[in-house]
């Protein structure tokens, strides 16, 4: 049966299209049983083919339903590549028309079959027809699709083969069958059928694998039957997929490619006409819910919005569930791990739209209860987004950034209970809180988009109090300054911008608040309008960030006692008596500039004493990056 299977299919032998009053999947041809493989794919011998090239069989093309939902495909071998190649390439058919192709495990059933040199010694590439599939649906472990030869076969070759192959899975017949196309190389000098060129080219292609006898039906025989079963585009496509180089330029003794881009790697304008002519418009990239398992919803009212992501697997992105508008996107097949990109869309209308972040299941697949799809969100364009809903079920969701911005919608961020998590970022979300709990694995904490960390401290290692006042009466501090190394938040002589919109605050209750979080590390608060933070129970934070305007945590307090917000929040570090000294940057913010400069931070001298003092005993070294200015009757 193996031969009988090959024959049927050796040429990448194509049918053509008919439209849902053909021949349904399953139905009986009338009383003929015996099968032969003939030129085109399977045929029965008391109901040959039509005489006319080029053209699709009505019994070889599939139901609309069968091609919408239906179309199972699975591997028998071929690498993790091969196979990533081959699942890229048929989406152009989905792009196109109306039909889908589902693949499945390897331990399933499937009406398609692929293999990778899965017959030893076969030169060429082949595919059974259309329909003909369920024919052989018992042979699960045969394949009904056969690449050969890829080892060392250009990409060009491989998606064309792939092209090619599922072109004839949908029942479309090879290009060269056209009755336009001119066959007169298989002619002789008289015009007579060059039997024994056409022979020889055979013979050499396949090995001796068949008899001339038996082949001689497939590819010299005239083949008849009744015009109604057929359908045919109006001329010849010398761009299509379906043309085959091989059988023409073999038998001339021409050179099969000169060139990679000799070979056809998309589908042609008539490609598309014809296939959409026969299954209906494409079905989009919106599939039936048991597809998706939801990751990160959100609502976003806008027309454009963006963010990156970065997977391991294949993502969906519903843009608006209503709709059914959605993107997939597909591990591509150069990459086995990790993979990052962006995704974008344009809505018709600003208005609230539903967005879901989902990772996309094989057909047939059991929805599981956890991913390990996504690793990393990052919101680039935030403003407009609101009421995220970041499932716990991610459980390698280790870094998320929301960049907001004016015209962001102040909201309550929740991560409780997010135990992948290493990195998150809120940047320009205004008065919204943050609460972090049972984050166990969180290192890093930011209203920056990355942490703002000096690469070196040059200057004097401690502070030091000028012993009299500058002329406007307040003391000044020299102490460290930073070297940044990156120059985005750069300070030439001490002056820089600040983030231009602020990010967290207590107007609304704490702003933040951080519960069972002992890994954090760093913390990166850039122009917050907090004014307290408790920093107790982190045992391991080394390095801390601050900046504010004037009324907030780095020089606010009550009237004419400016530290108050700091000394508080300081008075809550932990002690690193027995390990390296941890770091503190603070930078003041003027207020009411877009974007802020950073300035002198103002400090009651009482109280500057009482946070030097707390940095001292506690092994912590203070940077006022942006210069520090007391106040005070007299140095004590």
């Amino acid at each position: 049966m193996k031969r009988l299977f090959l024959l049927s299919t050796v040429l990448f032998l194509l049918c053509s299209c008919s439209n849902d009053d053909g021949l349904k999947p399953g139905q009986p041809d009338g009383e003929n049983t015996a099968m032969i493989p003939h030129f085109y794919g399977m045929a029965r011998l008391e109901n040959p083919a039509p005489e006319t090239r080029g053209v699709a069989n009505t019994q070889k093309v599939w139901h609309k339903s069968m091609a919408k939902e239906k179309l199972t495909v699975k591997f028998l071998n071929g690498t993790e590549r091969y196979q990533a190649q081959v699942k890229e390439v048929v989406r152009e058919w989905e792009k196109a028309a109306g039909v889908r192709f589902n693949f499945v495990k390897d331990d399933q059933d499937a009406l398609i079959r692929v293999g990778f040199d899965y017959i030893p010694g076969m030169m060429s590439s082949w595919a059974i027809t259309g329909t003909d599939h369920l024919q052989l649906y018992d042979q699960q472990q045969e394949p009904t699709i056969h690449f050969a030869r890829w080892r060392r076969s250009p990409d060009q070759l491989k998606y064309s083969d792939v092209l090619r192959a599922f072109g004839q899975a949908l029942g479309l017949e090879l290009e060269f069958r056209h009755p336009t196309f001119d066959p007169g190389w298989i002619t002789d000098e008289n015009g007579n059928v060059d039997e024994a060129r056409i022979r020889e080219y055979w013979e050499r292609e396949l090995k001796n694998y068949i008899t001339w006898e038996e082949l001689k039906k497939m590819v010299l025989d005239p083949l008849q039957d009744q015009p109604s079963l057929i359908y045919k585009t109006d001329s010849y496509d010398p761009e299509s997929v379906m043309t085959w180089p091989l059988y023409e330029m073999i038998a001339k003794n021409i050179p099969l490619i000169e060139f990679e881009d000799d070979y056809k790697t998309e589908l042609s304008a008539l490609d598309k006409k014809f296939i959409q002519e026969i299954y209906g418009p494409t079905l989009g990239e919106f599939y039936p819910e048991d597809r998706y398992l939801n990751l990160i919803e959100f609502d976003y009212t806008g027309t454009t919005p963006e963010f990156t992501l970065t997977t391991n697997k294949n993502i969906a992105v519903i843009w608006d569930q209503d709709a059914e508008e959605a993107t997939n996107y597909y591990l591509p097949t150069n990459v086995s791990t990790e993979y990052t990109f962006t995704a974008t869309h344009t809505f018709a209308e600003n208005k609230k739209h539903r967005i879901i972040i989902a990772e996309f299941l094989d057909w047939g697949q059991e929805i599981p209860t956890e991913s390990t799809a996504l690793t990393a969100f990052d919101l680039t364009h935030g403003v407009g987004a609101e009421n995220f809903d970041i499932k716990l079920l991610n459980k390698a969701l280790e870094s998320i950034r929301i960049i907001g911005g004016e015209g962001f919608i102040s909201q309550e961020f929740n991560f409780t209970g997010y135990n992948n998590l290493r990195e998150l970022y809120l940047v320009g979300t205004l008065d919204s809180r943050v609460t972090l709990e049972n984050c166990e694995n969180l290192e890093i904490f930011a209203t920056s988009r990355s942490v703002y960390k000096p690469q070196t401290l040059k200057g004097p290692s401690g502070l030091t109090v000028a012993s009299t006042p500058e002329a406007n009466g307040y003391y000044k501090v020299e102490g460290p300054v930073a070297e940044w190394a990156n120059e985005s938040i750069s300070i030439p002589e001490g002056i820089g911008k600040a983030e231009p919109t602020y990010s967290l605050s207590d107007l609304n209750g704490p702003g933040i608040t951080i519960r069972n979080c002992g890994n954090l590390k760093e913390i990166s608060l850039e122009n917050t309008r907090v004014k307290n933070i408790d920093f107790s129970n982190l045992p391991h934070l080394e390095y801390i960030y601050l900046s504010s305007t004037q009324s907030y945590l780095v020089s606010g307090g009550s009237k004419d006692n400016n530290g108050e917000y700091l000394c508080a929040a300081f008075s809550t570090l932990e002690n690193r008596k027995d390990l390296p000294s941890g770091v503190i940057v603070l930078r003041g913010i003027t207020r009411g500039t877009n974007p802020a400069d950073y300035m002198y931070v103002f400090l009651n001298l009482e109280k500057f004493i009482q946070i030097d003092n707390l940095f001292k005993s506690k092994n912590w070294t203070a940077v006022w990056d942006s210069g520090l200015l007391l106040f005070a009757v007299a140095i004590p």
